[in-house]
């Protein structure tokens, strides 16, 4: 997702699983968000496939206010920092400079810095936002995995032959979905796509 799509994505639709946003008083979560096509499918690794403007709206909103982590790939994707949240660039490059970011030198620096911001700030939940490498290191450290299914074959539909990466595999046996936060059915066509959430939290 680049910094504009995530800008200007239109209001997704009421009715579907929302996050709880009144949250003071807990400690924060660390959680993962992430969309995925039919065949789990992220995108380029510095790139999108697909244009769902509904769920651009839906990261907006479940992450604004929050820390968000993310790789120096994904970071130089979105073209600058998203506003609203802090935002945590991961790279072992010490010099690399991130204009409106803090920098960091590994994902468990990120977590640490991404909590002692939420405790102060009041936020809720601290987000790992990509990429592949970074979601697929931290699954064992998140407490829940908030996933975009997507209802295309991106690769098919853009007649890609190229380099793609995947989410990371949700074993049943760790993970179960949240009714309460998750879609019982498919949200509207948006863009490329109908779209739906699921929640997924440890057992």
């Amino acid at each position: 997702m680049s910094r504009h799509q995530e800008q200007t994505g239109s209001r997704a639709p009421s009715g579907g699983a929302t996050r709880d946003e009144d949250l003071t008083g807990h400690l924060p979560v660390l959680a993962s968000i992430w969309a995925q096509d039919q065949r789990g499918v992220l995108g380029t690794g510095t790139g999108m496939l697909w244009n769902v403007p509904a769920d651009f709206a839906h990261f907006r909103r479940e992450t604004r206010g929050c820390p968000v982590i993310m790789g120096r790939a994904s970071w130089e994707a979105l073209g600058g920092a998203l506003p609203e949240r802090t935002n945590i660039v991961i790279t072992t490059r010490h010099d690399y400079v991130a204009e409106g970011a803090h920098v960091v030198t590994s994902l468990e620096e990120s977590v640490d810095l991404g909590m002692r911001v939420a405790e102060e700030t009041g936020a809720p939940t601290v987000w790992i936002t990509g990429g592949a490498r970074v979601y697929s290191d931290a699954m064992d450290l998140v407490q829940e995995l908030v996933v975009t299914y997507l209802d295309l074959d991106a690769v098919a539909a853009r007649g890609r032959s190229g380099r793609v990466v995947h989410a990371p595999q949700i074993d049943p046996l760790v993970w179960r979905p949240d009714p309460e936060l998750t879609d019982a059915d498919w949200r509207p066509v948006s863009g490329d796509a109908r779209w739906r959430v699921t929640t997924w939290i440890r057992r």
